[in-house]
């Protein structure tokens, strides 16, 4: 419709009474406030939508204006404000609240423009005062919202992104620590491929949450700090509404342990299934040596002592000895799974070992035995102590290479009190039985004279691991509750002395009890260990 047709459609403009039953009808009927005001600004006429929007009677009442209804905090602006636009003849737009009688606020958004004819200044102004307090609530509501949402994600463990249009817009400290950037604030509102490398988080599969359902996919990718180290990142994007825009929120998890830990989990079962195929490989590699060294054995006393022939059999004896040892590590690691602790008698594991010890010394170093009897047994697991006595045989016998020596190894039972420990051995006063290993290799430098006692204490030859071999043995023996000792002399060598807690036999004085000891019959493991030294 236009200009003249409207103009048209109206009464004519003699007809004041039709014109005034016009504007009243529409002022009337219509659903937001109206008002009417003189050039100054006085208010002329309200129609009944703002009166009852302001809080106003029904009856009207002189000089009754808008602006007594405003509250308290938002009088003096919105009667400044009003008066500049009427002082300069312009436009008015503005929110703010009304302050009803009741004690109730209603948010209201004002518009109030200068009526103007041709030619002539303004003869007043008409205003328009609509309700936005339901909008303005639900505003309020999701700025609550978003300020809870602040501060439990600035709160939370977990890291968490937000960002929309490449820029991001919140990043609670977690996130900051995580990916080792500035602080929060200084943080948002900067671009992505400021603060992430390119890829990082675009392209991230974005959770569905039509008809209520959510369906994230984990991503999972690598971050790399500025110094070079790398983080494996499961990363988890959905959408959200932040600060009334659409944005992405990315919850990125730290599970680097959680993949080293998944890779030692599946190195210990490749380990597992290497030593369970060593056992097997060992045993059916004893039969073979069984009838090499059967037979080899049945032919030496038919041979004449100094022949040629007499020679390779003895070379095939000593060759199956070492292959025997061999073996037996084989079938130690074969065990190793296990790790199942008992009472063992250690005089006859040491007599075991040194049993295979004895054919792969080398002729210039003599092994002498001092183990006097049976000893008390102890409670452990028979692979590891297996292991401990030979790494300890073999540190001594490298410590004498090349110019050989004397291997002494001794086992006693040993009963500490606060009065015989005098070397302050970190051990409760108890029953012990005691492995010693001397040797007379000189690992002592030259300069050091002096008498040095303490745990791991070696000085082998350059490029040796003994160090980290006896650092091995010494959890191992602390696992077990005994300690490690090591005295080293100059020009005379190193003694490596090994406590375990022994067990006694129940009734005995000074006896104490030992996990699961009472459950396992000591007479038949030592007569199952003494079968086995018979067999060998």
């Amino acid at each position: 419709m236009s200009a003249q047709d409207l103009a048209a459609a109206f009464p004519s403009s003699e007809d004041f009474r039709s014109i005034e039953a016009v504007v009243r009808t529409l002022s009337g009927q219509a659903s937001i406030g109206i008002f009417l005001s003189d050039p100054e600004g006085q208010t002329l006429y309200l129609n009944e939508r703002l009166r009852r929007m302001a809080g106003f009677s029904t009856t009207s009442a002189s000089g009754e204006c808008w602006l007594t209804a405003l509250a308290p905090e938002d009088h003096d602006v919105i009667v400044t404000e009003w008066s500049a636009a009427t002082g300069q003849t312009r436009s008015f737009s503005r929110e703010f609240r009304f302050h009803r009688p009741d004690g109730s606020l209603r948010w209201v958004m004002a518009e109030a423009f200068p009526l103007r004819t041709e030619g002539a200044p303004p003869s007043g102004y008409v205003g328009m005062i609509r309700d936005i307090t339901p909008r303005h609530l639900a505003l309020e509501a999701l700025h609550a919202c978003e300020d809870r949402y602040r501060s439990l994600a600035a709160l939370a463990p977990q890291a968490i992104v937000v960002y929309a249009d490449d820029t991001i817009l919140f990043m609670n400290n977690a996130g900051v620590r995580l990916f080792g950037l500035p602080t929060a604030p200084s943080v948002e509102g900067r671009s992505l491929s400021e603060c992430f490398p390119n890829g990082f988080l675009q392209d991230l599969p974005v959770a569905n949450l039509t008809h209520g359902t959510a369906s994230a996919t984990p991503v999972e990718r690598q971050y790399v700090h500025t110094d070079g180290t790398r983080l494996d990142m499961e990363l988890v994007a959905s959408p959200v509404t932040f600060d009334g825009h659409s944005a992405i929120q990315v919850l990125a998890t730290d599970i680097t342990a959680q993949k080293d830990a998944a890779a030692q989990l599946r190195g210990a079962h490749k380990l597992a299934a290497v030593a369970t195929l060593a056992g097997g490989i060992a045993h059916e590699f004893n039969n073979c040596l069984t009838a090499i060294m059967g037979f080899s054995d049945l032919a030496l006393p038919l041979l004449v002592p100094d022949s040629r022939v007499y020679g390779h059999v003895q070379q095939v004896v000593l060759a199956s000895k070492r292959a025997r040892d061999l073996v037996t590590q084989m079938l130690m690691f074969g065990r190793q799974a296990e790790g199942i602790k008992q009472p063992v008698s250690l005089d006859i594991l040491l007599k075991e070992t040194l049993r295979i010890l004895k054919g792969t010394l080398p002729d210039n170093i003599s092994l002498r035995e001092w183990i006097p009897g049976a000893t008390h047994p102890i409670y452990a697991d028979p692979t590891q102590i297996h292991q401990i006595c030979l790494q300890l045989l073999a540190h001594s016998e490298l410590a004498m290479k090349p110019d050989g020596g004397i291997l002494e190894v001794r086992l006693d039972n040993v009963h500490l009190t606060p009065s015989t420990n005098e070397h302050n051995l970190p051990l409760r006063p108890g029953h012990y039985v005691c492995l010693t290993v001397s040797d007379t290799g000189e690992e002592v430098n030259a300069q050091d004279h002096r008498r040095k006692m303490g745990p791991l204490f070696a000085n082998l030859p350059d490029g040796t691991q003994a160090g980290t071999e006896l650092a091995g043995i010494q959890r191992m023996v602390s696992e077990h509750g005994g300690t490690l000792r090591s005295t080293s002399t100059v020009g005379q060598g190193t003694t490596i002395e090994v406590y375990l807690p022994a067990i006694l036999p129940p009734g005995s004085l000074g006896a104490t009890a030992s996990p699961r000891a009472e459950a396992v019959d000591i007479t038949g493991q030592k007569e199952f260990l003494a079968e086995r030294d018979k067999e060998r």
